[in-house]
């Protein structure tokens, strides 16, 4: 009896020590909540560091935090980081570098929740409006007199002043735009010349015509008239002060004169001569030449803000227990001040473009068109001696504000010369082609023009800018999708904000931005765009 009850007792004991072992085992093995908040402070402490050197934020929302940092590796493109949580407490904190898989940085959280400090600029764009197209100002009664001819020594100008517009001008017009002239004359009898009609700038003394040509249109002598004869600007002259005077200014070009100009001595009306080739001017007090000045004048339209968001700050909580006191809370201050943005792709072309990487997604930013292979050897200095088209990839609907800036030039004279064009706006079955044409003139100047498309044939011309220097331009396309809008500026001073045209396109396959050099020789310096978020 009393061996079996020293069995059982022994029995119970054994089983009670059992139990002890057991729940030791588990303590042993359960991370204590100190434990996982050092976890937790580590896993915040490496997404800090990595902020620190942000230079976009891609994508945010309460759960997933993706940005991008410069070049890590060495391989020469840049790095995309994203950490990303379930939303489902037991689920892991996942970490993503590029395009490899997944890792878990911590097995299991109960939450993770992100949130930006943003610093906002907003600019403000206004669009214009045009009037009719009318006579501006003129003399053109009873013309009659001598004949002086124009050619390479001896030029004829003719004072213009706003203040005398016999056109009405709104009372809200910032500007006015000349669209042509029409002038009395005669061709000389050897149709060798070419005479330039021209709008220039007015300095002292006299107010006379400087060497700054506003605008510019050249007319074969062969096709003048005895009688009046009309030069239209290839584009307007646009954006000219309702306070400023200007000349207009006929000039030869080539050999020979190139044309035999009538004028008389019945009235003051701000004419001068040079006989210089325009390195002086003398200032004609009673003489007059026969003129028309067509033109329009601007006035303000809708006005719409562009908002770029930047942030400055990244809050973070991160808790990986279900104890209080585990969780961890930072505030993450941002010193690059990156841009919220959806989509990024930049080139400098110190490198092969084809192979760049900065938005660190799995495919390569720029393609070249054909799939062919990028010739390394166009690149020199920095500077990509355009020989065939670059494509932006990945493929993109540019639904959103999408700024472009290029830096750019054409060398030589022919076609488009430096294209940039950008497929933007697809939604609703249509989309807006935008392309900006940079073309070398024969006197070395260079032209940006700016056009929409309103069929797959038809272009729209939307602006125009000429007498630009033979040097690299820096253009910078504002495109707002959601008004139909681009805001065009060139080397920092804003041009205008222009309605753009839509239609349905008959491919899907072009959404891309693309440059290229057309006919004639082009350079790129670099190209930059960002699609807001």
């Amino acid at each position: 009896m009393e061996l079996t009850v020293a069995m059982v007792a022994g029995a119970v004991l054994l089983a009670g020590l059992g139990s002890v072992m057991m729940i030791g085992s588990q303590v042993a093995y359960t991370p204590s909540a100190a434990v996982l908040r050092t976890k937790s402070a580590d896993a915040v402490n490496q997404i800090a560091e990595e902020l620190r050197y942000a230079t976009i934020i891609l994508q945010q929302s309460s759960q997933i935090l993706e940005f991008v940092v410069a070049d890590r590796n060495g391989d020469g493109t840049a790095e995309k980081i994203r950490y990303e949580w379930s939303g489902t407490a037991g689920d892991p904190l996942n970490k993503k570098i590029n395009s490899a898989a997944a890792v878990a940085i911590l097995d299991s959280i109960e939450a993770f929740d992100v949130s930006l400090l943003q610093t906002s600029t907003t600019t403000t764009f206004t669009t214009t409006t045009d009037s009719a197209e009318a006579v501006l100002l003129s003399n053109a009664t009873s013309p009659s007199g001598l004949q002086r001819d124009i050619n390479t020594s001896q030029f004829t100008a003719q004072q213009i002043n706003p203040a005398a517009f016999t056109a009405a001008i709104p009372a809200n017009a910032v500007s006015w735009n000349a669209t042509k002239v029409q002038f009395y004359c005669d061709e000389n009898s050897l149709d060798d010349g070419t005479l330039l009609v021209q709008l220039r700038a007015t300095g002292d003394p006299n107010n006379g015509p400087t060497s700054n040509a506003l605008g510019q249109q050249s007319v074969a002598e062969s096709s003048l008239n005895s009688g009046w004869n009309t030069a239209t600007f290839t584009s307007p002259v646009r954006g000219l002060g309702l306070h400023r005077r200007c000349a207009i200014v006929w000039a030869g070009y080539g050999i020979g004169d190139a044309a035999k100009f009538l004028y008389n001595d019945g009235a003051a009306s701000g004419v001068l001569e040079s006989n210089d080739g325009g390195a002086s001017w003398t200032n004609m007090p009673s003489r007059q030449v026969f003129y028309r000045l067509y033109g329009t004048y601007t006035t303000p339209g809708s006005t719409y803000n562009v908002t770029r968001n930047y942030v400055s700050q990244v809050g973070l909580l991160l808790q990986a227990s279900t104890q209080a006191h585990a969780r961890i809370d930072a505030r993450i201050p941002l010193g690059n001040l990156p841009e919220l943005l959806s989509a990024h792709w930049r080139a400098d072309f110190t490198d092969d473009p084809t192979t760049a990487n900065s938005n660190g997604d799995s495919v390569a930013d720029w393609a070249l068109a054909g799939n062919g292979t990028f010739d390394t050897s166009s690149l020199i200095g920095g500077v990509w001696y355009a020989n065939g088209a670059l494509e932006s990839r990945p493929l993109s609907d540019f639904t959103t504000t999408t700024i472009v800036e290029v830096r750019c030039r054409n060398t030589t004279v022919g076609g488009n010369g430096a294209v940039v064009r950008i497929n933007t706006d697809r939604q609703g079955g249509q989309y807006a082609p935008l392309m900006v044409y940079v073309q070398r003139q024969s006197d070395g100047s260079q032209t940006l023009s700016l056009y929409g498309r309103t069929s797959d044939a038809a272009t729209k011309l939307l602006v125009s800018r000429a007498n630009l220097p033979s040097e690299f331009v820096r253009f910078r396309l504002t495109i707002l999708p959601q008004n139909n809008v681009v805001n065009l500026s060139i080397n920092d001073e804003v041009q205008g904000t222009y309605s753009y045209p839509t239609y349905a396109p008959a491919s899907a396959s072009d959404r891309y931005l693309t440059l290229y050099a057309d006919t004639s020789q082009a350079e790129f310096d670099y190209v930059d765009v960002r699609v807001a978020n």
